[in-house]
């Protein structure tokens, strides 16, 4: 049990330290490329935050537990709304740009409804897996294709900063690492302080994995906020979110078909329907995230928690 303990706050440590290098050569990437800051985060910082979900599940599916392989995608989009944007709503009021925001908010919601529909026998084939997959390759397609309409033109004044691509690249790589290394201990630690308290795998999926693999996109939440770039923490959650449903879930699947658990299905389903509703909603009209609509999400997060806790002896595992 100490050696646990002990592997998890070494794996808080790596994942903070990472995430906030991570940041800070995201946004010197985003802007050599003169990107705006939520277009790179629903992107490229996005692509990177969600390999530790990704390794999770894979691994899981590749060994027979749908629970965790499922549970642990389904968990992170949610923490990542209730948790990540609560938690950096209430530091600083976020802001983003409307038409970026919608465009890729409904792609989260497709994402979403394709998840569910596949799923409706509580089974997730390889013919679902794949095409899950496809889903994720034309959303990243049709983002990198926005990213070059977006891109301007480089002038001769920006050529230290072209210079320092390499250093930048660098710093970006050892946050990956670090956060990479971090979520590996956070997540095998977790899972052994969990199953010693003889929770289902389901449940550790949707709760202690989740928030384990969600702590790169929630550290990089806070560096943003704290950078003074908190928009770049909102596109990173939308991309992850969409990465977590089409990507992972996919890849899961189409290694081995998925069986969903009573509590994912009847539970979680719902409560992912009502985050992604209130995202939408609380942002989707002014683009600002204030510190209340920040506390909402928190305190939804918490009921949503406190509810797992005893839905399973109603639902099932």
């Amino acid at each position: 049990m100490l050696y646990e303990i002990v592997a998890f706050l070494l794996g808080l440590v790596l994942v903070v330290k990472g995430g906030d290098l991570f940041v800070g050569a995201s946004l010197a990437i985003a802007k050599l490329l003169r990107i705006p800051p939520m277009v790179i985060g629903a992107t490229l910082v996005s692509l990177a935050t969600t390999t530790p979900e990704l390794v999770v599940s894979v691994t899981a599916s590749v060994r027979g537990d749908s629970g965790i392989a499922v549970g642990n995608a389904i968990g992170s989009c949610i923490a990542n709304i209730g948790l990540v944007i609560g938690t950096v709503a209430l530091i600083t009021p976020v802001a983003v740009n409307l038409s970026d925001f919608r465009r890729r908010t409904r792609w989260m919601v497709i994402a979403g409804v394709l998840v569910m529909l596949f799923s409706w026998n509580h089974t997730i084939d390889r013919l679902s897996g794949i095409m899950l997959l496809m889903f994720a390759a034309a959303y990243l397609y049709g983002d990198y294709r926005h990213i070059r309409a977006r891109r301007t033109v480089a002038t001769a004044e920006d050529g230290a900063t072209i210079e320092s691509a390499g250093l930048t690249i660098g710093w970006f790589l050892i946050g990956v690492l670090l956060i990479l290394a971090g979520s590996h201990l956070l997540v095998t630690s977790g899972i052994k302080l969990a199953e010693a308290l003889g929770v289902s795998s389901a449940v550790i999926g949707l709760s202690v994995i989740a928030i384990g693999t969600s702590l790169p996109e929630l550290t990089t939440g806070i560096a943003a906020a704290q950078k003074g770039q908190p928009e770049l923490s909102i596109g990173n959650i939308i991309g992850a979110n969409i990465l977590n449903l089409g990507l992972i879930i996919g890849m899961s699947g189409a290694i081995r078909p998925l069986t969903l658990a009573s509590v994912t299905q009847s539970y979680s389903y719902p409560w992912l329907a009502v985050f992604f509703a209130a995202s939408i909603l609380l942002m989707g009209r002014r683009g600002i995230m204030t510190r209340p609509c920040g506390f909402l999400l928190l305190g939804l997060y918490v009921v949503y928690l406190a509810g797992l806790v005893v839905a399973p002896a109603y639902l099932g595992n």
